[in-house]
C-alpha cells in the first residue's frame, strides 16, 4: 500500500513538473518594448492563429539546422520573438526571451512609464493600445 502511494505521488510529480515545463514558455512572453518597431530585429514570426512559423531569421536557420535550437519547442532560443496577430505575415507585437527565467525581470516591465520603453505586455494591451 505504501509502495503504491508513493508512485502514485511521484507520478503526480512528474506530471506537475511536465506540465509546468510545457507551460513556461507561455509564462516568458511577459513584456514588450512599447517605442520599437515591433518587427525590428525579431528572429522569428509566429502566426497567433495557425501557430506557424512565418518568418525565421538567417542566424536563427543556421541556428535550428546546427541542432541548437529546436522550433518545435523554442528549446535554445534566445532573443525577440513576434507574434502575426492579423496573418499578413509580420509581426505586429513581440517580446523578449531573455535572462533569467528567460525574461526580463518584473521590477524592469513596472519600473517605467506604461506606455514608453520596456513594458508589461498586459499593461501595454491595456493602457497603450486603447
Amino acid at each position: 500500500m505504501i509502495k503504491t502511494a508513493r508512485r502514485v505521488l511521484l507520478g503526480s510529480v512528474a506530471v506537475a513538473t511536465a506540465l509546468l515545463t510545457a507551460a513556461a514558455p507561455a509564462w516568458a512572453h511577459e513584456c514588450v518594448n512599447a517605442d520599437k518597431n515591433p518587427a525590428a530585429g525579431v528572429q522569428v514570426v509566429i502566426d497567433v492563429n495557425t501557430g506557424e512559423l512565418v518568418w525565421v531569421s538567417d542566424g536563427l536557420q543556421q541556428r535550428i539546422e546546427q541542432g541548437l535550437v529546436d522550433p518545435e519547442t523554442g528549446e535554445g532560443f534566445s532573443g525577440l520573438l513576434g507574434f502575426d496577430l492579423d496573418g499578413d505575415g509580420a509581426a505586429d507585437v513581440s517580446t523578449y526571451i531573455v535572462g533569467p527565467d528567460m525574461e526580463i525581470p518584473e521590477q524592469a516591465q513596472f519600473n517605467g512609464p506604461a506606455c514608453h520603453g520596456i513594458t508589461n505586455v498586459e499593461v501595454f494591451f491595456t493602457q497603450c493600445l486603447s
